[in-house]
């Protein structure tokens, strides 16, 4: 699991979302897990789905691929991640859009948040046009999906140094690294990887920042964002959240 988490977030770090090459590599490094089936059944239960920081789609497009009518829309800030979504043609609406600031003009059963894109929002300012923008966008009673690292387990203290090896889609071999992490203040950690095309010998770098928000304060913001919390939980397989656990996923509610 350590090693999942630490390249799910090489695939959060900035230069990933605007050069074509490494949005290309997220769904090799992030192939389908236990989180996209939570998800997955999730959205089977909605008429109508906005995923925000949907990546290059894979999620929705596997809901796509079960034929029903729902409304999906995916939405996010990277246009090289919306052209990776979007190289089939699957009926899903792929939209350029910040989830704090979006009007995609419609409201839904159920807002997504995955791949723990919610720790880019680095202030509680980033947090509360999050929290607003999703629930203007839910009908009463819609649920808003998501989920956070859990500061406690100090997942990042294990990533520095860890290397995997991916083929491109152009079947190139890349091997990616996770070079270094440091504490900026209490809950914000700053990563860097690396990228490095063998065939071609280009190397490219990635750096960004993730915030490890504490749950407690994360519950207060939710609450005083006027939702409901119906699920609160430490791993994918909805267990209780603890000290040691990897995870806090939410199920936060807009009340009817």
């Amino acid at each position: 699991m350590e090693r999942e988490e630490a390249f799910a977030a090489v695939g959060s770090i900035d230069r990933d979302y605007t050069d074509p090459r490494l949005a290309a590599l997220y769904e090799p490094l992030n192939p389908w897990g236990p989180c996209d089936d939570y998800y997955l059944e999730l959205i089977r239960s909605a008429a109508s789905v906005l995923d925000l920081g949907c990546g290059a789609g894979q999620l929705l497009r596997r809901a796509a691929a079960e034929g029903d009518s729902r409304v999906l829309v995916g939405v996010d800030v990277a246009p090289a991640m919306l052209a990776e979504a979007a190289r089939a043609d699957t009926g899903v609406v792929w939209l350029h859009g910040d989830a704090r600031t979006v009007d995609v003009g419609r409201r839904f059963e159920l807002a997504t948040m995955t791949g723990h894109a919610f720790q880019v929002f680095l202030t509680d300012d980033d947090v509360r046009a999050v929290l607003a923008n999703v629930r203007r966008h839910l009908e009463p009673g819609g649920r808003f999906a998501f989920e956070t690292r859990n500061p406690s387990a100090r997942a990042w203290e294990g990533w520095a140094g860890l290397t995997s090896r991916v083929e491109s889609p152009t079947g190139e071999d890349v091997e990616v690294t996770l070079d270094t992490w440091r504490l900026l203040e209490p809950d914000l950690v700053e990563l860097s990887g690396t990228y490095r095309f063998e065939a071609s010998g280009t190397s490219l770098e990635s750096r960004g920042t993730l915030r490890f928000i504490d749950p407690q304060h994360l519950r207060a913001l939710l609450e005083d964002a006027g939702y409901r919390i119906d699920g609160w939980f430490g791993g994918w397989d909805r267990t209780p959240v603890s000290s040691a656990s990897p995870e806090v996923i939410v199920i936060a509610t807009k009340p009817s």
